[in-house]
Order: structure tokens, then C-alpha cells, then sequence
């Protein structure tokens, strides 16, 4: 942030980690037996998380002409996980392309492996989600469409203001 700062660049949008630990290699990898998103990962994303907001408001505090977003994928990928249904998707735990149990056993290598419809899964393979949901995302960050993920501005904020 300091070298992006000393640049001149005064207004950053700063990615928090998602959920990974209910990425589809986990599920496979940890034993999950329904689906259940592995606590133990999640936990130490959330401490992640917690560290890098408190970092960017501390250096709003340092550096008051600075605008720091950050945006809460992990809250953002939650509220998809958990309104499946709202959002249109049929599977929150299995990969549109992958092998083995959830698809999270090997990556996606060929067409062949991947289901006939990708928007309605949340993953695409066995840790990136599809299309379907980084369109959800990207509209959350832009403006909070469906959830608020960014604090203390969404992106379409943070551009109007002057600096």
C-alpha cells in the first residue's frame, strides 16, 4: 500500500479472501460428508480478512487523503452459498468441471468433464467459482446489488468521490 501510496495513488479497492475451505477440492480432501464447508480453512481466512480491513483502516487513519475500499468476498461468496436458490444456482458443493467426489478430486483438463450448464453452479472447477458468480460479486463490489461486500464505500461510490 505504501509503494501504490508513494506513487500517487490515493483510492484502491482491496480484495478480501472467499470461503475456500467450501471450495470443492476441500470438501473432497477434508472428508466432508455432506457438503459442509471445512471450519478449520474458513477460520484462518476470517483472521486473514479481519487483518487486512483492520491494515486498510489503519491506513486511512495514517493517510487521510488516501481512500481504501475493502471489499468482503468471503461475506459476498456466504450469502450466495446460503440463498442458492435466489441466485439461481442448483449446487453450492459440486464443480460444473472436475473429478471425483464434488469434482474437486482433479482440475478440469478437458470440455468433455464439464457439465452442460455452468450458471448453475457455483463452482467451475475445484477452487474457482464460475462466471455466474463472479458476476455477482463484481455487481456487489461495483454498487452492493444483492449484498452489501464493501466498507466504507462500494466502487461506484468511491469513483464519484473527489480527492
Amino acid at each position: 500500500m505504501q509503494n501504490l501510496y508513494n506513487i500517487n495513488v490515493r483510492k484502491v479497492v482491496l480484495m478480501g479472501l472467499p470461503p475456500v475451505g467450501c471450495a470443492p477440492h476441500f470438501l473432497s480432501d477434508y472428508g466432508s460428508q455432506n457438503g459442509e464447508c471445512i471450519d478449520y480453512i474458513n477460520n484462518v481466512v476470517i483472521e486473514f480478512n479481519y487483518g487486512l480491513r483492520y491494515m486498510s483502516s489503519e491506513f486511512i487513519r495514517q493517510y487521510p487523503d488516501s481512500m481504501i475500499s475493502y471489499c468482503d468476498t468471503f461475506e459476498g461468496s456466504v450469502d450466495i452459498l446460503e440463498n442458492r436458490d435466489r441466485y439461481g444456482f442448483l449446487t453450492t458443493t459440486d464443480a460444473c468441471c472436475g473429478l471425483g467426489k464434488y469434482g474437486g478430486l482433479f482440475i478440469c483438463v478437458l470440455p468433455q468433464m464439464a457439465c452442460s450448464d455452468a450458471s448453475s453452479h457455483v463452482w467451475w472447477d475445484e477452487f474457482h467459482p464460475t462466471d455466474a458468480v463472479n458476476r455477482i460479486l463484481a455487481e456487489n463490489v461495483w454498487s452492493g446489488e444483492h449484498t452489501r461486500m464493501c466498507y466504507p464505500v462500494n466502487l461506484q461510490e468511491m469513483v464519484k468521490l473527489k480527492q
